[in-house]
């Protein structure tokens, strides 16, 4: 199971929302929303392909300007 670590850039003043869309998503956690319109969350799927598309959705909430990778592991289950 992959499981990742992500820094989602928001647009200014629009980090709290953006948090509460993706926090929606099955197999996201938002750990922190930062002063500098930045949100770091976990995201977890079951597989590889899986979990690039959630990125991909990701991409496309409202007010998101990027999602960068921080951290990668694979867990055994």
């Amino acid at each position: 199971m992959p499981v990742s670590g992500v820094v989602i850039s928001c647009l200014v003043g629009c980090s709290e929302a953006v948090s509460g869309r993706i926090a929606a998503f099955d197999g996201v956690e938002v750990h922190g929303v930062l002063p500098d319109n930045q949100i770091v969350a976990v995201i977890e799927a079951d597989t590889v392909d899986a979990e690039v598309k959630l990125v991909s959705q990701l991409h496309e909430v409202e007010d998101v300007v990027s999602v960068r990778l921080a951290y990668h592991n694979f867990e055994d289950l």
